[in-house]
């Protein structure tokens, strides 16, 4: 399956994009597998990754949400500032 990850701030300092298109195995079909995936191939952003919301097609999701072919997936940390 394809998908197109967007990420934003913190998290694209960490993975050095802004956004990127994948193909994901068989084993990744929801957010939580997703989650997974991104930690074990970056073990520094899967140590932030807790604090990270996702959203799925421009809606915020949780972890039971299916991804779908053509997916496209925001990774959004929690922003600071005032």
């Amino acid at each position: 399956m394809r998908a197109q990850l967007l990420y934003f701030a913190a998290v694209r300092e960490l993975v050095g994009r802004s956004e990127e298109d994948v193909t994901l195995g068989e084993e990744v079909r929801t957010i939580r597998d997703l989650r997974q995936w991104l930690a074990a191939r970056n073990p520094a952003l899967g140590a932030r990754l807790g604090s990270v919301r996702f959203a799925l097609d421009e809606e915020f999701v949780d972890d039971a949400a299916a991804l779908h072919e053509g997916a496209v997936v925001a990774l959004i940390p929690p922003v600071a500032g005032g």
